[in-house]
């Protein structure tokens, strides 16, 4: 085999479908694995990931994760990366505990920027500075102002997850694993349970890092259009400083449940506990590293919950059992997959309901069979969104290294999930001679599989106080057994924390870190190709750039024309237009044709002042894709949406309303600060007044009352959704935006 860098070269592929030459590495004295994509994207990524089992719910990979990210052997500032990002050019930084793994992922476009982040990231995994404080400051510690105040728990992870318990749906998350895997490291808590966590050592802390931060369990993954040589000649600077070593191997299946199981859960439900229960049912599946049936259930979790005409989605939504539909979905991420739905807003004495609707529906799809335009919709969306690899805002390269994890963590092929042209064939020509394909995997993985969990998730309006009470007992009896000269030697603790966190950070260790200089930036921005033209009254906006085929057509409508009563139902009328259905189809074939014919639809809005401080940009946007083939469906679907919208369907716009309520009341405690800022912000500007109307407490306020209106007040209703479609719709205040490189556009 080919050496290079003290790197042994395992496999080497092109892979046109990320365009990329893909090389799979091993370190020939640690045993460190590295996969290296070369391609053009500038957007350069790297990841390091640690599979991290936790042994306990004390968080220990959370803290640690926290931990190492507090200054290393080489940077020893406080908090390094806090100090670089403010000279860094990153497109993304951050640092990631899951049930199993912890992952450190940075990317930039700036080659220096990029190296210099990967240094200080691996030097922070490998030689952090992590002391018996690091671990007070980011995990725990008894907080005591005086000998005579009260003792309380204090540290940013036993904090950070104290909020986190407070979230139904992240209760939720947590507890799906434990139901499904009581018995092996998914049942325990990584993240960690402010009641576990105070039990957790700096012993137990310090021989976690030094287990599992090793290069032995490291999987290291780069991708971009930097020097390929120049990936595997840092790594060795830091990896041959390392022996091999031997770590067990976690991941082992489950023992299947023989009967399905039950589990009712209490969550802090604040003063108001009337009709705000969740109830979910989950699967434990196979794990994925067989591709074929991981995207096939990919593709069948599309067709059953992928959108609200989904037929599983739709059957939930119609039994108005609860508001909105709950669980994870279908979650990869894991050494066995997990199927998981339901519905939040359920009234206690129908959440035995819920689960019977799930079953049934299921039986009735597999007896009946699935609507074949649901499959081929669902077929179409899954496959466009493979070849299109749109990942917004988050690094295209990062996307695909979580892709490749979800084999390679687990002992599979890194680079299976990422090819997937065959597995795709393979899968339309099993569809081909086997038109019940996707109702047996239903019957398999779903009705005959007893390893299934059902959660009820149980509003308790005292639960925190419970939790408070114990936690002030524990406390309590702790501090009783101490002597006066141990609680004034906490207090002094206390103290010493406190200012060692306040003191500014040593400006020779800031010094060390590595500072982009201006010579390393590029002297002349990017200026990206626009023409702006009229036609009919409308503006167009056209970027003559690559798209491989694909047409990006945005609808803008300007907001500033909509009267001051009608602005909260922007909130909701994005979904009032792909979701209500046109004189021409309800909204079940509209979704399928949407589905089948294109690429997506969907709505978006854009609230900011302008740059030069001359007033605000609002504006709403209908944005619609499609390869070139597709063109005339898309614009026939955009002008029956337009032209011949249906808004006198009172159940279904009751619907989209439970929907809309329920999961911005979903939003309250994960997002409270952003409630906050929305709340503060709509003071200061136009724009923030606007997203206020549309998105924060005035938002849930006026979904309240506009549910209750539905039943009351339905003609007052329809007359404002008329009012504000005519007003929004208005050929002279639209702006048309389209994103096509010029061989195509001509056409």
């Amino acid at each position: 085999m080919a050496q290079q860098y003290g790197f042994e070269l395992i496999r080497e592929t092109e892979i046109p479908e990320i365009n990329s030459k893909a090389k799979v590495f091993r370190h020939i004295k640690t045993g460190a694995e590295v996969v290296s994509l070369e391609n053009d994207d500038e957007n350069k990524c790297f990841g390091i990931t640690f599979v991290t089992p936790p042994p306990d719910d004390t968080g220990l990979p959370h803290i640690l994760e926290h931990s190492v990210l507090c200054g290393s052997r080489k940077y020893p500032s406080k908090d390094p990366f806090f100090e670089l990002v403010k000279g860094s050019l990153a497109t993304f930084i951050n640092a990631m505990t899951f049930a199993d793994k912890t992952v450190y992922p940075v990317a930039s476009q700036n080659t220096k920027d990029f190296y210099n982040l990967v240094d200080v990231y691996l030097d922070a995994v490998f030689h952090p500075n992590i002391t018996p404080d690091t671990l007070k400051q980011e995990g725990w510690h008894y907080d005591m102002e005086s000998p005579d105040g009260e003792m309380v728990y204090k540290g940013v992870v036993f904090n950070e997850m104290k909020g986190f318990y407070s979230s139904p749906d992240q209760v939720l998350y947590l507890e799906t694993g434990t139901s499904l895997f009581p018995d092996n490291l998914y049942g325990a808590n990584s993240g960690g349970n402010p009641q576990a966590i105070p039990n957790l050592t700096y012993e137990q802390f310090k021989a976690f890092h030094e287990t599992y931060y090793h290069p032995s369990n490291a999987r290291i993954f780069f991708y971009g259009d930097d020097n390929p040589e120049e990936r595997l000649k840092l790594l060795d600077s830091y990896l041959s400083e390392f022996e091999r070593k031997d770590i067990p191997n976690p991941f082992a299946p489950h023992p299947e449940f023989s009967e399905p199981r039950r589990v009712t859960i209490p969550f802090d439900a604040g003063e108001d506990a009337d009709n705000k229960a969740l109830v979910t049912v989950n699967w434990a599946l196979p794990d994925p590293l067989n591709v074929e049936r991981t995207l096939s259930l990919q593709v069948l979790y599309q067709i059953l919950l992928g959108t609200p005409a989904s037929p599983l989605y739709k059957a939930l939504l119609d039994s108005g059992l609860g508001e909105d539909i709950a669980g994870l979905g279908l979650d990869t991420d894991a050494y066995q997959m997990i199927f998981s739905t339901g519905m939040r807003g359920v009234a206690l004495e129908d959440a035995s309901k819920v689960e019977a609707t799930i079953l049934e529906t299921l039986d009735k799809l597999v007896k009946d069979g699935i609507d074949p335009l649901e499959i081929e919709a669902a077929m179409n969306t899954y496959e466009f969104s493979l070849r299109e690899y749109n990942t917004g805002g988050f690094p295209r390269g990062l996307a695909m290294m979580f892709t490749s994890l979800s084999s390679w963590l687990y002992g599979g092929d890194p680079l299976a999930p990422l090819a997937y042209e065959a597995t795709l064939a393979s899968i339309k020509e099993k569809l081909a001679s086997d038109k019940h394909y996707f109702e047996k995997l239903i019957d398999q993985y779903l009705l005959k599989n007893t390893h299934r969990s059902t959660i009820l998730l149980e509003p308790d309006s005292s639960y925190r106080q419970r939790l408070e009470a114990q936690e002030r007992a524990r406390l309590d009896a702790y501090r009783a057994t101490l002597s006066d000269t141990e609680i004034e030697a906490i207090v002094a603790e206390t103290h010493r924390l406190r200012q060692n966190q306040e003191a500014p950070d040593d400006p020779e260790a800031i010094a060390k870190l590595p500072f982009l200089k201006l010579s390393d930036l590029d002297r002349q921005s990017r200026n990206f190709p626009i023409e702006v033209s009229q036609h009919d009254g409308a503006t167009i906006v056209y970027h003559d750039i690559f798209s491989n085929g694909i047409t990006y057509f945005d609808l803008g409508f300007d907001l500033q024309t909509i009267p001051q009563n009608l602005i909260p139902y922007l909130g909701l009328f994005g979904t009032v237009l792909l979701e209500m259905g046109t004189e021409k189809e309800d909204f079940v074939r509209l979704t399928q044709r949407i589905g089948s014919k294109t690429g997506g639809i969907s709505t978006s809005t854009i609230t900011t002042e302008k740059y030069d401080r001359s007033g605000s940009a609002l504006w709403m946007f209908l944005r619609a894709k499609g390869t070139q083939a597709q063109n005339d469906d898309l614009l026939g679907i955009l002008s029956d949406i337009l032209l011949t919208l249906k808004l006198n369907d009172k159940e279904r716009f009751k619907q989209i309303v439970l929907t809309e309520k329920a999961s911005t009341e979903a939003r309250l405690v994960p997002a409270g600060h952003m409630m906050v800022a929305s709340r503060l912000g709509s003071h200061l500007t136009l724009s923030g007044w606007v997203r206020e109307q549309m998105g924060g407490i005035h938002y849930l306020f006026f979904l309240r009352e506009l549910a209750n209106r539905v039943d009351n007040d339905w003609d007052g209703v329809l007359a404002d959704l008329d009012s504000l479609r005519k007003h929004l719709i208005n050929r002279d205040t639209m702006i048309c935006n389209i994103t096509l490189d010029a061989p195509n556009w001509d056409k």
